[in-house]
């Protein structure tokens, strides 16, 4: 068994305590050895030991680096050692040390190994302190040797403690795991049935749009037509309706419809304080009226794309103009760039949905982008 854990054991893998560890007990045992140089009377008999004995202590306590990784191959050549040392010395006093390697080796044989290596290190750690005993430390030897026991104890609680830790550590990531795994699943049931849902929602809708378009094709009652018109546009609405409905019942958290309002032309002046903050300034002309939900959403991502693409402008002036039969947009504002980038495109694109038109212009370092969409009559 000895042999099993001595490859286990690697001078890279020698960690900073065991190196604090050992250095304490072999700076101990020199010390003790060498009030031996000499001869010392202890308890009436005279203890002495040449002087090679302080290095050779050594053999003893350098073994107590494999405390981490291999404690039961160092407690063994320890033994090993402390056995030569005292076939050779036999008159030198080695008690004090050797307690100390017993102590650090039982229990880190307990938190370290399992149960049979464990106790072969307990053993080992004990028959060091029954030496010591038999060496002529008899007393204090049977007094420290329960020491050894409570030591090895402690360390199997704490590595049991430790190994429950990691288990639960590992249920713990295992359960997140199932739990993310289980959100994605849930999240593709949602996605599933939302495509369901709106694919026969749109089937629905759009069969009731056709069939009152048909019905008003032949009117030629401008009354009749108009009221055609106002039904049609009643129930595209009611369609749109029913699908933030469906989108926003899968972006909210317990199923229940969240979704966010579009935006307007009511919120152009807080979108101008966010971007520019108090060097921005609204311009409001003619009569405002409330307009098309689709005009009204264009004007409002036309403008916000317009303040993109001033990014770098120190001040902008925003204007809304409303017309009769349109309604007029102008952003302006000093700039420094040659190109207004992409954000104009975008804005472009949005006025071209509506017919309307979009133009730009550059004077004395000022950049102004004129935008006019084409309205009617509010519903």
């Amino acid at each position: 068994m000895i042999g099993s854990v001595a490859p286990a054991f690697s001078l890279s893998r020698v960690t900073r305590l065991d190196i604090a560890i050992t250095l304490l007990v072999s700076a101990f045992a020199v010390y003790v050895m060498s009030l031996h140089v000499g001869g010392t009377v202890i308890d009436g008999e005279t203890m002495s030991a040449p002087l090679v004995a302080v290095p050779l202590i050594l053999l003893v306590t350098l073994p107590l680096l494999a405390r981490s990784q291999a404690p039961v191959l160092g407690l063994a050549l320890s033994l090993v050692a402390l056995a030569l040392h005292g076939v050779a010395f036999q008159d030198a006093f080695r008690c004090g040390p050797v307690y100390l390697l017993a102590f650090f080796m039982a229990y880190s044989a307990a938190v370290r190994l399992p149960l049979g290596e464990a106790l072969l290190g307990l053993v080992l750690a004990i028959t060091a302190c029954m030496v010591m005993a038999a060496a002529g430390d008899g007393e204090t030897g049977l007094v420290l040797q329960p020491v050894v026991l409570v030591l090895w104890g402690a360390g199997r609680l704490v590595r049991s403690r430790t190994r429950m830790n990691a288990e639960l550590d590992e249920r713990t990531a295992a359960l997140r795991s199932v739990r993310d795994e289980r959100a994605r699943l849930d999240v593709a049931l949602d996605r599933a049935r939302l495509s369901t849902e709106l694919d026969e929602l749109l089937k629905r809708r759009l069969a009731t749009l056709a069939q009152l378009a048909e019905d008003g094709a032949d009117l030629r009652d401008p009354g009749a037509a108009g009221a055609t018109l106002a039904e049609i546009e009643r129930e595209s609405r009611r369609t749109l309706e029913e699908m933030r409905d469906l989108v926003g019942a899968l972006r909210s958290e317990d199923g229940a419809a969240a979704v966010v309002p579009p935006p307007t032309l009511a919120g152009v002046d807080a979108l101008l304080v966010r971007a520019r903050g108090a060097t921005g300034k609204l311009r409001v002309a003619g009569d405002p009226r409330a307009l098309p939900p689709g005009v009204e959403l264009s004007a409002y991502r036309v403008i916000e794309h317009l303040l993109d693409a001033l990014a770098d402008a120190p001040d902008v002036e925003v204007e809304v103009a409303f017309e009769p039969d349109s309604l007029g947009l102008r952003v302006s504002g000093q700039t420094r760039r040659r190109d207004l980038g992409p954000a104009l495109e975008r804005a472009r694109e949005r006025v071209q949905l509506h017919r309307g038109t979009l133009s730009t212009s550059r004077r004395g370092g000022r950049a102004e982008a004129c935008a006019q969409l084409p309205v009617g009559t509010a519903a």
